[in-house]
């Protein structure tokens, strides 16, 4: 149910419970009442009362927060998007739900906008990055968790379901087969490194990562976690699929052509294209020399700290 006092019986008894019939997660249903509830309660009324005066207050509205860093790029398309799909299943359903006649999904209007900024954007910069990493040093588990996002490209899927098993040690380095992946995905030293240190310290039986409870953490634990981290490291509430995108940025920036980044990524040729961005290369190149965790370092590590002891096999 719509909880806000603004929605209408129509929509929190009616139209709501139909749109959130077709899907598969109550997860999904979630987040878009909540971003539902939140433009109602900044127009002040019901979302059937609303207009185009007020998709445009709230569309730029969000993009405020977003230029004064408090919602990443993604998370206001995200909010866009839910919104475009609620408005134009209602708009769709006018005559059944008996909506009057003046009522349009007038956030259609800015999907051709967003989707030109988030093949732009979705990445995090490389100063911020930096400042994550930090930020994660008293957290073992999360700052892993982080290094295989970043410098390993897995999905939060992929890493809630790792075990210990799944990685292996060749003569050209540690590589991971991960999730649904056709062939293994590398880990580059460093990586590998930030890895045994967690090894070193934690159970590997079972779930490479766990909760409190010894469970199997799920995609939205580490969701919270990037939430927990980035508003500790006083930057953008960025995404792990953010942290993730930021990987293929990165080779690219160091020289990584279209396939070897592709195969990396788990993905097509044709798909990653997308992330040969030139204004984020210029960026990384300049910003480089200036940080300390470009190469991820294992948290606390200094010249006394010894080399841990390899825990992959071969």
């Amino acid at each position: 149910m719509l909880t806000t006092d603004l929605a209408s019986k129509k929509l929190g008894e009616r139209i709501w419970p139909d749109y959130i019939r077709h899907f598969k997660s109550s997860t999904t249903a979630a987040s878009y009442r909540a971003d539902i509830q939140e433009f109602m309660e900044y127009c002040g009324k019901d979302f059937l009362a609303t207009g185009q005066k007020d998709a445009e207050r709230y569309y730029v509205h969000l993009k405020d927060k977003q230029r004064q860093h408090i919602l990443g790029a993604q998370t206001v398309a995200k909010k866009i998007r839910e919104l475009h799909s609620f408005a134009g299943y209602i708009e769709e359903n006018k005559a059944a739900y008996k909506v009057g006649e003046a009522f349009r999904d007038y956030f259609c209007h800015f999907s051709g906008e967003l989707e030109r900024q988030e093949r732009l954007a979705g990445s995090i910069p490389v100063e911020h990055v930096d400042t994550l990493f930090k930020a994660a040093e008293d957290n073992l588990m999360a700052y892993t968790i982080f290094t295989l996002l970043y410098r390993v490209s897995l999905s939060s899927t992929e890493i809630a379901g790792l075990r210990i098993e799944d990685f292996a040690a060749y003569d050209d380095g540690v590589y991971v087969a991960a999730g649904n992946r056709k062939e293994p995905c590398f880990v580059p030293d460093d990586a590998a490194e930030v890895l045994e240190r967690y090894l070193e310290k934690e159970v590997t039986e079972g779930y490479l990562f766990c909760n409190s409870r010894g469970k199997k953490l799920n995609v939205m634990y580490i969701s919270r976690l990037m939430k927990k981290y980035t508003l500790q490291a006083g930057i953008p509430g960025y995404s792990a699929q953010e942290l993730k995108n930021s990987c293929a940025f990165t080779l690219f920036a160091y020289g990584a052509g279209p396939e070897e980044t592709a195969r990396q990524l788990g993905i097509t040729v044709t798909q990653i294209k997308r992330y040969n961005g030139r204004s984020y290369r210029d960026n990384m190149m300049r910003k480089a020399n200036e940080l300390v965790k470009l190469k991820v370092e294992p948290p606390g590590s200094g010249a006394g700290n010894p080399t841990p002891r390899r825990r992959f096999s071969g």
